[in-house]
C-alpha cells in the first residue's frame, strides 16, 4: 500500500489507513464490523453493464455479483467441490463472495478461520452471524488463506495481472474490455489507494468506502461500481453510475455525509444474530479451555512431544486465558444487567409483558455493547498495524 500522504481539497493531510479487523479469538465479526448494508448494496445492484469474458455478445452484460462470483468460480485455486457449492447453492456462493471481497481489499487478513474446532494456534475464529445464515456457510466456507489462493489464482489467470490504474486504463485503450478481473482491479485499486483517491474521490479516501463512515452504505457501494466501470468497460463514456448533474465524469459520484444518527441505523445486528455470535463466543471458549486442559494432562503424563513448537503452545495457553476474561466479562455484564434492572425504580402497576420486554432489550444492548468491542478493537489497532500484503 502506498505510504506518501498527500492534501485534500479542504487542506487535509490525507494518510491512507490499514484495514485489517483485528479481534479476540472467538469474537464475531458484526454487521458494523464488515459493514454488511454496503456488502448488501453492491451484490444486490441489478444494473447489467459489465462485460462477462466467458458469455457471447450481445447477452454478455452482467451485474457485479454476477462478474465478481463468475471470476471467483474461474480461478484456477479453486477446487471442484467448492465451484459446484458456489453454482449449485446461490446463497453459498453470494456469502463466498461477499467474503472473498473482504479478503480482496485487505479488510480480513489470512488468520481468520470458520471453524470452531480449529487448533492451529497460527489461525483465529470468527463467526459471522449477519453472513452465516445456515449449515452450508457455517460448515463449508474456506479459512481466509485459502480464499486469498483462490484470489490470487483470479489473477493468475491473466499473463502478466495489471499492477497500477494506468496499466488497467491502458489495456482498456488498446481495445481489452473487461481491462481485466474485477479481482485484479480490487488488488490493485488497494495497491495504490493514494493515487485512486487523488484522481477520483473529494470528500472521503478510497478506503472509506469499506469501513464504518458517516456516508450511507447506498453511495459508497455506487461509488464503487462506477469506478470499476471506469477502469474495467470505459472510461471516456457514459458512465451507469455516473451523477447527472456531475459536472467532470472525472469524479466518483457525490458521497455526502450524514448524522452519525443516521449512521447508527445502518448494519444493525439482529436478536438472532447476537444470539449466534454469542453461542460461538462460548463454544470457542469452552473448546479452548478443554484443548489447554488436555494438553497439561499429556504434558504431566510425558506425552508431549519434546520437538513441538513452543510458540504455538504459548498461543493455545494465551487465546484459553483470553477467552476465560471475556467469559467473566460477559458474566459481569449479565449480573449488573440484572441488577440494573433490580434496582430501578418500580411503578405503582407493572405489566408483566412489558416488564419482560424491558428486560429482554436491557439484556440484549449489554450483548450488543460487548459483542461491538470486536470492531472497537480493530479501529484503536489500525494505527499500528501487520504488514498487508496484497499480491503475495
Amino acid at each position: 500500500m502506498e505510504k506518501s500522504d498527500y492534501k485534500g481539497q479542504d487542506g487535509l493531510v490525507i494518510t491512507p489507513r490499514p484495514l485489517i479487523i483485528k479481534g479476540n479469538d472467538g469474537e464475531p465479526l458484526l454487521r458494523k464490523t464488515i459493514q454488511y448494508d454496503f456488502l448488501q448494496a453492491l451484490f444486490s445492484d441489478t444494473t447489467q453493464c459489465f462485460t462477462e469474458p466467458t458469455l457471447q455478445a450481445p447477452n454478455n452484460k452482467v451485474n457485479f455479483s454476477t462478474l465478481y462470483r463468475k471470476a471467483l468460480i474461474a480461478s484456477n485455486k479453486m477446487t471442484g467441490s467448492q465451484r459446484i457449492k458456489m453454482e449449485q447453492f446461490p446463497e453459498f456462493g453470494l456469502v463466498m463472495a461477499q467474503v472473498c471481497l473482504l479478503v480482496n481489499i485487505g479488510r480480513i487478513n489470512t488468520t481468520l478461520a470458520f471453524y470452531p474446532d480449529m487448533r492451529t494456534a497460527l489461525r483465529y475464529y470468527h463467526s459471522i452471524p449477519s453472513l452465516q445464515r445456515d449449515e452450508t456457510t457455517r460448515q463449508h466456507m474456506y479459512d481466509a488463506a485459502r480464499m486469498k489462493t483462490v484470489l490470487k489464482g483470479c489473477t493468475g489467470n491473466e499473463s502478466p495481472p495489471a499492477s497500477t490504474p494506468a496499466e488497467i486504463l491502458s489495456r482498456q485503450a488498446s481495445g481489452t474490455i473487461p481491462a481485466c478481473n474485477p479481482v485484479t482491479a480490487l488488488f490493485t485499486f488497494t495497491a495504490h489507494s493514494t493515487t485512486i483517491t487523488k484522481d477520483h474521490y473529494r470528500e472521503c479516501e478510497f478506503m472509506d468506502l469499506f469501513l464504518p463512515t458517516p456516508i450511507s452504505s447506498v453511495a459508497r457501494a455506487r461509488a464503487l461500481l462506477w469506478l470499476l466501470y471506469r477502469y474495467l468497460e470505459d472510461s471516456k463514456g457514459p458512465n451507469p453510475f455516473q451523477d447527472p448533474a456531475a459536472k467532470s465524469p472525472k469524479y466518483a459520484p457525490p458521497l455526502p455525509r450524514f448524522s452519525m444518527e443516521e449512521m447508527e441505523q445502518e448494519n444493525v445486528d439482529s436478536p438472532e444474530e447476537i444470539e449466534y455470535g454469542r453461542k460461538m463466543l462460548q463454544y470457542r471458549i469452552e473448546f479452548l479451555n478443554k484443548t489447554e486442559a488436555e494438553y497439561a494432562q499429556d504434558a504431566a503424563k510425558g506425552k508431549v512431544d519434546p520437538n513441538a513448537n513452543p510458540r504455538g503452545q504459548k498461543a493455545m495457553k494465551k487465546k484459553a486465558a483470553i477467552g476465560r476474561a471475556v467469559q467473566e466479562e460477559l458474566a459481569a455484564m449479565d449480573t449488573q444487567s440484572n441488577l440494573s434492572r433490580d434496582t430501578s425504580p418500580v411503578p405503582a402497576v407493572v405489566d408483566p409483558a412489558v416488564a419482560a420486554a424491558q428486560a429482554a432489550v436491557s439484556a440484549h444492548n449489554a450483548q450488543v455493547n460487548f459483542l461491538s468491542q470486536s470492531e472497537t478493537n480493530a479501529r484503536g489497532l489500525l494505527a499500528k498495524p501487520p504488514a498487508i500484503s496484497f499480491i503475495d
